[in-house]
């Protein structure tokens, strides 16, 4: 490994990779989501379609950045295509979002909702009672949350190899519960009914641009996931073919997936009723089997978070780590373990970061927090494929973006408009993902403007080598 970056062997066939983009997007969002969602909206129709309009989007954004995966296989994750995009500013400026929004705020979103859903179902209703250290009285879903936030760091300090095993053994399962899921729940309660919801839904009056932005947020948090070409580009074999196909299959399987659950909730429950149920996994499979069956279905689900709470851990510290190599981190972020060689000081920093989060912000705040935060890096990210195709027209593209412009502008327009519609509506967390982004801007304009950067050609010549001839 050079400068963070791992040299590429493409071993990842069209199977594995199309199974790593599934992988990256499936997770606790399906789950928690749904019932934020039906808060907002009314009329089981719009509650669909809006879960479609998510999975369009996604699917553009995947798009996308498949061009720049196969372009330029990168470690860091879109963090160098914004500095070649852009430059040193904005890159520094979206790469501060990710560190103290995106990745802490996810990391504390996911294990509230842990211990706020799973743990008193699995352990008994003591996981709910707050927690009396001495003087100080902490309440249970912010102690448990802590906690695993601290053993899951603990657990990547270690080591990554040790980190990956846990990693494999978690991650098959939010695919696992997905298909167990769409089965019951598709045929358990009949296709028929879903249909129905589908066709004649929408029967209640439009939700406001207001309640449709902040029902995106949650819709926009379970598909993220689908800018994981980034990260796999360098590793697939013949990725103009392969690359693509991983993503466009990947991201319609989940599309599919989470379409079908949702119309099995809704066959389950009236949206009034969804939208108080908490976590829409336990609660589906307490309406089907009842009190026994629901504690084997809540460990998958556990199991499910927990993977990808470990899999945001270990991608946060090493985005942390490339800023730190580049210059817009600080430098003891790049420091590996002597022993270990993990990025520990990226590590604990997070996980400070997600402690304070966890401690301060609910769990919808914590939910909005981190997807604004993701709407804005993302949406820079995509509209970089268009920037770089002005400006480096000649560079090698194994894969090139078909129906080119209007991914990335679909995606761009999307998500402009639902930050736009939050802002003019005073949402908090959009406010504090904007002033992030501003601030880090202003701070690199007034204090870093005169510090030497990369030239465009040493930012591509960290790219990991391209296959041998």
């Amino acid at each position: 490994m050079t400068g963070g970056t791992p040299r590429s062997d493409r071993r990842l066939g069209l199977w594995p990779a199309l199974t790593v983009v599934a992988g990256s997007m499936l997770g606790i969002g399906i789950f928690i989501a749904p019932p934020e969602v039906a808060a907002d909206i009314s009329g089981s129709g719009y509650f669909l379609l809006i879960w479609a309009f998510g999975g369009f989007a996604a699917l553009c954004g995947a798009l996308s950045v498949a061009e720049l995966g196969g372009m330029l296989p990168q470690a860091g994750g879109d963090y160098p295509y914004l500095r070649l995009a852009y430059g040193p500013g904005i890159a520094f400026s979206a790469g501060w979002l990710q560190l103290l929004a995106t990745f802490p705020g996810s990391l504390a979103a996911m294990a509230v909702g842990v211990a706020t859903y799973q743990l008193p179902v699995l352990a008994g209703e003591r996981f709910a009672e707050a927690i009396h250290l001495g003087p100080l009285v902490i309440q249970a879903p912010t102690f448990w949350a802590a906690v695993i936030v601290l053993v899951l760091t603990a657990l990547n300090h270690i080591g990554v190899v040790v980190s990956g095993r846990v990693q494999i053994l978690l991650t098959t399962a939010p695919l696992v519960i997905l298909m167990i899921a769409s089965v019951v729940l598709v045929g358990g309660v009949g296709v028929e009914q879903i249909v129905a919801w589908a066709d004649h839904g929408v029967v209640a009056e439009p939700p406001s641009a207001a309640q449709w932005a902040r029902a995106y947020l949650p819709v926009y948090f379970a598909y993220s996931g689908w800018n994981a070409a980034i990260y796999i580009g360098g590793e697939i074999r013949d990725p103009g073919r392969n690359l693509p196909r991983s993503v466009i299959g990947g991201t319609c399987l989940v599309v599919v997936l989470y379409l079908v659950l949702c119309g099995g909730y809704l066959s389950l429950f009236p949206l009034s009723e969804l939208a108080g149920v908490g976590e829409a996994g336990t609660a589906a499979a307490r309406e089907i089997f009842g009190a026994v069956g629901v504690i084997g279905v809540t460990t998958l689900i556990l199991l499910a978070m927990l993977g990808s709470i470990n899999g945001t851990v270990l991608t946060g510290s090493r985005i942390a780590f490339a800023m730190a190599e580049g210059g817009d981190c600080v430098r003891s972020a790049a420091r590996l373990h002597p022993r270990f060689g993990t990025p520990v000081v990226a590590l604990w920093g997070q996980a400070a970061l997600a402690l304070l989060l966890i401690a301060t912000q609910t769990f919808s705040q914590l939910m909005d927090y981190a997807s604004c935060a993701m709407l804005i890096t993302g949406t820079l990210t995509v509209l970089s494929v268009m920037i770089l195709r002005r400006r480096l027209p000649n560079l090698h593209r194994p894969y090139r973006l078909h129906l080119y412009p209007l991914a990335p502008v679909f995606y761009a327009v999307s998500s402009l408009v639902v930050v736009v519609v939050l802002l003019t509506n005073f949402d908090p967390s959009v406010f504090l993902s904007v002033g992030w982004f501003a601030l880090a801007l202003l701070f690199h304009a007034v204090v870093l403007r005169k510090r030497k950067v990369p030239s465009d050609q040493e930012i591509m010549a960290a790219a990991s080598p391209r296959d041998e001839p």
